[in-house]
């Protein structure tokens, strides 16, 4: 700091400069280059990236794909499939299984969509009779 003003003030010029410490709280440039950019191929998106992307599900068309494989080439199925290590079944097991979950996931939220599921109406009687002598063999 002494080196700035005697320099300063040999060309005729004031300088002040303080340095101060600063807390945690500081908005250094720093922080903005932690390796978090995106490079251009992240940045690239597909439709199955995208919101309006919901209409394709990777997880469907690939258990489609695999049932239809294993439906019409059983040989080409047993190629893919027979080689796999117990914990690799397990883990096309898993994925068939999620793929299913989102499946039934995808018909709920339609539904839900178009006002929820519609119950036929049923004629309800009036009037119950809960001590009415009972047919079941279990009771006495």
């Amino acid at each position: 700091q002494e080196k700035v003003q005697k320099g300063a003030a040999a060309n005729g010029f004031q300088v002040k400069a303080s340095i101060e410490d600063v807390g945690d709280d500081s908005d250094d440039d720093d922080d903005d280059l932690d390796g978090l950019e995106e490079t251009s191929l992240e940045a690239y998106t597909t439709p199955l990236d995208e919101e309006e992307g919901e209409l394709i599900d990777e997880y469907l068309i690939f258990r489609d794909v695999m049932s239809g494989i294993e439906s019409t080439n059983q040989q080409w199925y047993q190629a893919l499939t027979g080689h796999l290590s117990e914990v690799q079944g397990k883990a096309l097991t898993e994925v068939i299984t999620l793929s299913n979950q989102r499946q039934a996931e995808r018909e709920s939220k339609k539904i839900q969509q178009q006002g929820g599921y519609q119950f036929n109406q049923q004629n309800i009687p009036g009037k119950f009779n809960f001590g009415a002598p009972c047919n079941n063999p279990f009771q006495k």
